[in-house]
């Protein structure tokens, strides 16, 4: 608490020692007084407990450290939420992080296709022969890219152009093939035909 004491400057020498001078602070200069600061004088006293290490210090905001969870709270006391949290590796490839106080989904690979893999498609336009690759995620394949198509096949994409012919040559010349043309019969013209080990997802 600051105490103040107002004097004259005589009275300010004689009675230094029952206010504790410290310091002068101007209160009204026309008046020529003058505030003495007593709590000053000497520091505050430092509870010990604040030059201990983070881990060691009190509770003194309702907070007791733990170490960090991925659960959206402030667990080590540091201000920060959910941080410093490594990743986690997933069984079937790919990392899960924690995001909004949960870990996230590992990535679900190979649902179309193997990654990075690729399988003919066929285009009605140009040379009627193109690739699409697998996504990352293995869940879809990209829009049909344009190609050649290879030295086997290219008389019957210049006759037929896009058609069941030509997905069949692209069967019978050894490549992983979209079968636009339902070339088994079963409906599904989304599938792949041919030698698709390579792209086709494991059982």
């Amino acid at each position: 608490m600051r105490r103040h004491c107002r004097w004259g400057w005589l009275g300010l020498l004689a009675l230094t020692a029952a206010c504790g001078r410290t310091g002068l602070y101007a209160d009204d200069p026309d008046a020529g007084a003058w505030f003495i600061d007593a709590a000053e004088d000497e520091p505050a006293p430092r509870d010990a407990a604040w030059d201990a290490p983070p881990e060691a210090q009190p509770d003194v905001l309702g907070c007791a450290p733990e170490p960090e969870a991925c659960n959206g709270v402030d667990d080590d006391c540091n201000g920060l939420i959910d941080d410093g949290l490594a990743s986690e590796s997933c069984e079937g490839g790919g990392r899960s992080y924690c995001v909004a106080g949960r870990m996230s989904q590992c990535p679900r690979r190979c649902e179309a296709c193997v990654p990075g893999s690729t399988r003919v498609c066929f285009l009605s336009y140009c040379r009627y022969w193109g690739t699409e690759t697998c996504a990352a995620d293995g869940r879809s394949f990209s829009y049909c890219r344009e190609g050649s198509p290879p030295p086997a096949c290219k008389q019957t994409a210049k006759e037929h152009q896009a058609s069941a012919a030509l997905e069949q040559c692209c069967v019978d010349a050894g490549y992983c093939c979209r079968d636009t043309y339902d070339l088994d019969h079963d409906g599904n013209r989304s599938e792949m035909l041919g030698q698709c080990e390579d792209v086709a997802c494991g059982p």
